[in-house]
């Protein structure tokens, strides 16, 4: 993988294990999108193995109510995971971001960043 679009944003493998994937703005995720792209990573994990996930979410999308609970139900970021880094800008993001990755089992370092750079160092660390 070096660049793929799916319908909701863009992949991008940064370096081997570290992947960014950018949701399009203005668009509300469905619990469809939602399967495409976890379907688009654990393919690049049955492939290259466990991933750094730099997640951006433009402060004008967000999650349907069904593909939060798809999310909530898969636990993705369990068993495919080792760090992941959420870039969101707008405060009710940030504030609903931190809320889900406090109070749900992530089982992975999880923090969050207001720009792309900033996440990349904090991956690289993990």
């Amino acid at each position: 993988m070096n660049v793929i679009e799916t319908s909701s944003g863009i992949a991008t493998e940064i370096e081997k294990g570290i992947i960014h994937f950018q949701y399009f703005k203005g668009i509300e995720i469905t619990e469809e999108q939602v399967q495409e792209n976890l379907d688009l990573l654990e393919d690049y994990v049955n492939k290259h193995g466990k991933i750094k996930l730099i997640l951006e979410i433009p402060s004008t999308t967000y999650d349907s109510s069904e593909a939060f609970e798809y999310l909530n139900n898969v636990k993705y970021k369990n068993k495919n995971t080792v760090a992941m880094a959420l870039i969101v800008k707008s405060i009710a993001q940030r504030l609903n971001s931190k809320y889900y990755h406090t109070n749900i089992e992530t089982g992975a370092p999880t923090a969050f960043f207001k720009t792309f750079d900033e996440a990349l160092v904090w991956v690289k660390t993990i």
